[in-house]
């Protein structure tokens, strides 16, 4: 990998990175965590979103990595910050899919809305971050879709009553692998730690999530709607284990 440093003169971000494969991984269910209570971190302050909310772009999930085209490697979303009127975030390079961080050795840059960053000697504009995705807008291209989200995920994953129920340490996974969810942890709070697992990007690691808190994957936008506490033990054949309740908000834009 390739030494990251900041370009200061031009005011950008340089997150330089070395060639890395752009081709598509198999899928395995997020391994969930052995329970432990861990402390609340502070309340976000917000703004949720900061940015143009239009933007299109490469969308990169909290807590997990893209592999962006031509081979300029992968940039992941490692840290969400905010001060109650405006956010940042902090990058890094490497693949780093649902760990939230971005891999061995790599190091986080904190960038906010507007601001040019070059991967693999290509240049992007940190179009909008949000407490759940950043979007990467190639510089120079017209008409940028989001990153292509499997045809599959359209069915994926099956609602009741608009809800989308996982249980704790319980993988639920789309029919064709191209998905899987699963709650790895619940503290008291409530809050839940969530891990997506998904083919070409789409993989994220939302920790501490709180009723009411955003998230993305498989091409949508999810609300919290509840978290179950249960019992204190994990699924598998519990019945009385914890839960969390995702309502489908709607498509996740850009």
């Amino acid at each position: 990998m390739k030494a990251v440093r900041t370009a200061a003169a031009c005011g950008c971000v340089l997150l330089a990175v070395g060639c890395g494969s752009s081709g598509k991984h198999d899928v395995s269910s997020p391994s969930p965590s052995a329970s432990a209570a861990s402390p609340a971190p502070p309340a976000d302050k917000g703004p949720v979103c900061d940015g143009d909310p239009a933007a299109k772009g490469f969308h990169v999930l909290r807590g997990g990595s893209v592999e962006l085209p031509g081979g300029a490697g992968a940039v992941s979303y490692q840290e969400a910050r905010a001060d109650g009127s405006r956010r940042t975030a902090v990058l890094g390079t490497g693949a780093g899919a649902g760990t939230g961080t971005a891999g061995a050795g790599s190091r986080g840059w904190t960038v906010k809305p507007g601001q040019a960053v070059t991967v693999g000697g290509a240049s992007y504009t940190v179009a909008q971050i949000c407490t759940y995705r950043v979007v990467l807008t190639p510089k120079g291209q017209k008409n940028v879709t989001e990153s292509p989200q499997p045809s599959s995920a359209a069915t994926w994953p099956s609602l009741t009553d608009g809800r989308f129920r996982l249980r704790w340490h319980v993988p639920n996974n789309e029919y064709s692998g191209q998905y899987s969810a699963v709650v790895t942890e619940i503290n008291p709070g409530p809050r839940a730690d969530i891990g997506i697992t998904g083919r070409d990007g789409g993989s994220a690691a939302y920790r501490d999530a709180r009723v009411g808190d955003t998230l993305e994957f498989a091409g949508r936008l999810w609300k919290v709607a509840a978290i179950g506490t249960g019992d204190g033990s994990p699924a598998e054949s519990n019945p009385h284990s914890g839960y969390v309740d995702l309502e489908l908000v709607g498509p996740a834009g850009g």
